[in-house]
């Protein structure tokens, strides 16, 4: 399965951020310089037991990072969470769920949170490569340029893709954009190949 990235503007409950999620980039010109043309004044304020209280304060998270929420496709185990929070640029970020991350940019300017997006992306599919690389540890040059050549080619086809190595250096591909019963029963002929003849077996979901 192809990994996939989906960045959302992180909505703060409290409506702080508010301009800047509905109108982004309201407060940069032309040539990119802070205009805050849009005026609207909001004092956000919270129940409590001493009655309405105003939170707004210059300490406040929202104030002091860019949030971003990136949901995925695949599940943000401890080894890539620890991955993005390494890429440089990204400041914070909190766990919401399985498939969902909050990730804070510097408000300072020196880094493009765009840039920092699609870094994170690119360190993740790097380390898919790297985790189905380390499979073809030990097999002849020729026959990993041919995997890799090959793994190119199907994963830019099909959404879910296997390829087993067989030992004298031959392939067999299965390649399907629906986990279809076709696809299921064909990756399962696969496996038993595997471990009857012996070989290596990647796939679109090897992690």
């Amino acid at each position: 399965m192809k990994k996939k990235f989906v960045w959302e503007k992180w909505k703060d409950p409290l409506l702080s951020n508010y301009d800047e999620c509905e109108w982004p980039g309201y407060d940069l010109d032309e040539y990119g310089e802070k205009i805050p043309y849009h005026t609207v004044e909001r004092q956000p304020v919270m129940h409590t037991p001493f009655g309405m209280i105003s939170v707004v304060n210059d300490s406040m998270a929202v104030n002091q990072f860019d949030f971003w929420m990136l949901h995925t496709n695949f599940d943000l185990n401890e080894g890539i969470v620890q991955l993005i929070e390494q890429v440089v640029g990204v400041e914070t970020l909190e766990v919401y769920t399985r498939y969902r991350i909050r990730i804070g940019f510097p408000r300072s300017g020196l880094f493009k949170p765009r840039e920092v997006m699609h870094n994170i992306q690119q360190a993740v599919y790097t380390l898919d490569q790297v985790i189905q690389n380390q499979l073809l540890v030990g097999l002849d040059v020729n026959v990993i340029e041919k995997v890799i050549d090959a793994r190119e080619k199907v994963d830019k086809k099909f959404e879910h893709w296997a390829i087993w190595v067989v030992p004298n250096g031959n392939m067999e591909v299965a390649g399907s954009d629906t986990l279809d019963d076709k696809y299921q029963q064909r990756i399962i002929l696969l496996k038993h190949a595997q471990a009857t003849v012996g070989g290596r077996l990647l796939t679109s979901e090897s992690e």
